[in-house]
């Protein structure tokens, strides 16, 4: 037998996505392509399992092996430069909300019936790897079901030319497929423009009451999904009953600035247990999040450069208030400008 000579050129994959109309029914028509720079692929595989070792054996045997099928998460990771359809395809993956003002609230509850396997009511999206497959016969792959478990955004004065950068973490529990029928129907492009650090507006970037000279920030959310059981077991598939939300929501970040009499005033924080409002906003307002209570965590000094920098992180959380309905936790408004 002859050694294959054919290969995939890395720089040739292109990556396009769409919400789902059935949760784990792969959609490939008319996808939308976002302003992608780097992914990671998931590989149709799942681990193999192994029974307990025979009392006087002391090699493993064939008969103890067993493909986990019915038990797998596949994950992987999305980075898109910050257009306006980059921030609420976070949100939405995140909290379920893709609408300017997006909203986590102190009374946020998993939909649950949204996430069983087969519910029309899908908040899932179906991901199309392009030219992602292994062989001209497997030249596509589809990733179905999907889920997000967290994003972060980031802008950096000294990176991506001050442009906001969104990382979105995905998690299946439907095993990938490989196809050769190509994505059928006008594809959507996002056109939109990054946001971008240089925006912002000093008076409504604040931590507390004070206005910082900001040179980065982040904000990450996450979340833990778990698959629940199997639906089936057909081999290659055991698609799952559906998903459960486990544990409660994470929102942790960061700002870095210069230190100076704001970062100063900001002392107290540092160790009275109290709270402080956070305000990154850009100055038509056309990019902000808000979050009503943080908690500052320890922060540390740069003095590495010609100036001393500090990083101050902190800790969204919620209003104890979790009985009225929307009470902000996080709020990110994004429209175009």
């Amino acid at each position: 037998m002859a050694r294959a000579v054919d290969f995939k050129a890395s720089q040739n994959i292109e990556l396009f996505t769409l919400p789902e109309a059935e949760t784990g029914t792969a959609v490939i028509a008319a996808l939308k392509k976002l302003q992608i720079v780097s992914f990671s692929i998931p590989e149709a595989s799942v681990p193999v399992e192994y029974s307990a070792q025979r009392a006087g054996s002391f090699t493993q045997l064939s008969s103890q092996a067993h493909h986990s099928e019915g038990t797998k998460m596949w994950t992987f990771d999305t980075t898109l430069r910050g257009t306006v359809d980059s921030i609420l395809l976070a949100t939405d993956a995140l909290f379920e909300d893709a609408t300017s003002e997006a909203a986590l609230t102190s009374s946020y509850a998993f939909p649950q019936a949204s996430y069983k396997h087969g519910a029309t009511a899908a908040v899932t999206r179906t991901f199309f790897f392009r030219n992602g497959g292994s062989a001209d016969a497997y030249d596509h792959l589809i990733v179905r079901g999907c889920v997000g478990t967290g994003f972060t955004m980031t802008e950096d004065m000294g990176s991506e030319g001050g442009e906001l950068v969104v990382t979105i973490n995905w998690a299946t529990a439907y095993m990938p497929t490989y196809t050769d029928t190509d994505i059928s129907g006008d594809l959507v492009f996002d056109s939109g423009i990054p946001k971008n650090i240089r925006a912002l507006a000093h008076a409504t970037t604040v931590l507390g009451t004070k206005e910082l000279v900001v040179h980065s920030w982040e904000l990450s959310c996450s979340r833990t999904i778990e698959r629940i059981g199997f639906a089936d077991t057909t081999q290659g598939t055991f698609n799952p009953l559906g998903y459960a939300m486990t544990g409660g929501f994470e929102v942790t970040g960061s700002i870095t600035a210069v230190r100076n009499t704001d970062t100063a005033a900001l002392l107290a924080k540092f160790h009275d247990s109290l709270p402080v409002v956070l305000n990154i906003q850009e100055t038509d307002a056309d990019f902000i999040i808000a979050a009503p209570i943080c908690y500052i965590n320890e922060p540390t000094i740069d003095s590495g450069g010609p100036m001393l920098m500090q990083t101050i992180p902190f800790t969204i959380v919620g209003s104890d208030t979790v009985s009225v309905a929307g009470v902000e936790m996080l709020g990110i408004t994004a429209v175009e400008s």
